[in-house]
């Protein structure tokens, strides 16, 4: 089985900053170490339970965060910047989806980093429904008929997986958010024993084909609110935008791909505002 890794950093082991994970930062070289940490632990695990091969994405803000070296032989790392599908980039060539080191979507309480993409969204809601990266990307991966089997991160993001994904999901929660910047943390070493333990149990799923499929009702309609107008502003020229509010706009499409982009594009324009 060819098993997805798209891995992030804001939910690894021991991360509870932006200035641990933001490239340039006194504290990046330990987001680096620890969004490592916990990939090594769930690739090492996945071949040992039946994968052949893994693609990982480096998903995370400049996407070339992680050092392919010592990394096992059948494992690929997909990296840097600019990627068509962003976070979910190569997922169409595999028969599972992992979510690794995620985190949860913009204003959630006790979430350590909370984000949806850029901390310049306030919303997002797909087909009406209140979504962060984990319920975007599964809907990519939904799209593309693959199924997601695991989300590791802190519990707030774990448990708006699970709301998402139903209870065929299998999560591992690594902290227990306290604030936005403050988390009640667990050593690496028992990360690493409980990412192992859930990988098994997600391959197990994925072999018996019990991992879930986020799969959605076509049109796919995504309403994107901002923080301020001025981004919303930059961001309406993007074709297929209509505007609902003044931090608010709106797309719908047949081909959730063709969303997707709509989406990475309106976040980039709102951002050079």
């Amino acid at each position: 089985m060819n098993v997805y890794v798209s891995c992030d950093m804001e939910g690894a082991t021991g991360v509870v900053g932006f200035d641990q994970v933001e490239p340039g930062s006194a504290g990046y070289s330990f987001g680096r170490a620890m969004q490592r940490h916990d990939l090594l632990a769930v690739v090492h695990a996945a071949l040992e339970a039946g994968a052949t091969r893994i693609l990982v994405n480096d998903a995370h803000w400049n996407m070339n965060n992680l050092d392919p070296t010592g990394l096992p032989t059948s494992v690929e790392l997909c990296s840097g910047s600019q990627k068509v599908l962003s976070m979910v980039e190569g997922a169409d060539e595999c028969q599972v989806a992992f979510f690794v080191c995620y985190h949860a979507m913009a204003g959630t309480e006790k979430a350590v980093t909370d984000h949806t993409m850029s901390r310049i969204v306030h919303d997002v809601r797909l087909n009406g429904r209140r979504v962060g990266e984990t319920g975007i990307n599964a809907a990519v991966c939904g799209f593309l008929g693959v199924p997601v089997a695991l989300v590791t991160g802190d519990q707030a993001v774990c448990l708006e997986a699970e709301s998402l994904l139903g209870e065929a999901l299998v999560t591992c929660a690594v902290k227990e958010g306290r604030s936005a910047s403050a988390a009640r943390l667990l050593p690496p070493e028992r990360t690493a024993s409980l990412l192992r333990e859930a990988t098994c149990r997600a391959m197990e799923r994925a072999l018996s084909g019990k991992a879930p499929l986020f799969s959605l009702q076509s049109p796919y309609r995504m309403e994107l609110e901002f923080s301020r107008s001025s981004q919303c502003d930059a961001a309406c020229i993007v074709p297929g935008s209509r505007r609902f509010s003044g931090r608010g706009l709106m797309a719908e499409n047949e081909d959730m791909l063709e969303l997707y982009r709509w989406f990475r594009s309106a976040v980039n324009l709102a951002e050079s505002a």
